[in-house]
């Protein structure tokens, strides 16, 4: 089945933007890295020579409801961000899964940020309501200077025709953030 060309469209530019803003609008707080309230990172994770699309099998896309993977590699700050997007099996919501290189403290620096743990790791969870594009955003904390994010994004009117709210889309960048720390844990 063809993707409609407004759909890939509307998910790139949404990723610029999201890129954008977070290379334009961050602070440079302190680093939160000593925070108590949030959980330490159990271990560094190396993603040297891994790619994001190699992080979810057939099983897991299937349960997440995402079609296989698409490379679409960017940039922040001049560095590379290796980049997944993945269109969602059910038409509702797409994903993109990354390795930014950014760290969780500069994301957590955004005032719409909340901390959150993933599966022992300190994470931040963003979410970017919009009357045409709300998303969802999870980035966890795997190095000193590098975040694995998923970001879940879906049109309003996809939202709407299937029920779903902002927090279905957070539960999603979770679920997808999930899978892949783990891939990357245990591979």
């Amino acid at each position: 089945m063809l993707v409609p060309a407004a759909r890939r469209t509307v998910l790139g530019v949404v990723s610029a933007a999201a890129i954008v803003g977070l290379t334009s609008c961050m602070s440079q707080s302190p680093d939160s890295a000593g925070d108590p309230a949030l959980p330490a990172r159990p271990a560094a994770v190396d993603v040297g020579g891994r790619h994001p699309c190699e992080l979810l099998d057939t099983a897991q896309r299937s349960d997440l409801d995402l079609r296989d993977g698409k490379v679409d590699d960017a940039t922040i700050g001049d560095l590379p961000a290796p980049t997944c997007g993945y269109l969602g099996s059910d038409e509702t919501v797409d994903v993109n899964l990354q390795f930014i290189p950014v760290p969780v403290s500069r994301l957590l620096s955004d005032p719409r940020a909340v901390p959150i743990d993933v599966a022992g790791y300190r994470a931040a969870e963003t979410v970017y309501p919009s009357g045409s594009y709300p998303s969802c955003e999870v980035g966890v904390d795997i190095d000193d200077s590098t975040s694995l994010r998923a970001q879940a994004m879906a049109t309003s009117s996809n939202l709407q025709r299937s029920g779903m709210t902002d927090s279905d889309l957070c539960a999603r960048a979770r679920a997808v953030v999930s899978a892949a720390l783990s891939s990357l844990l245990h591979h």
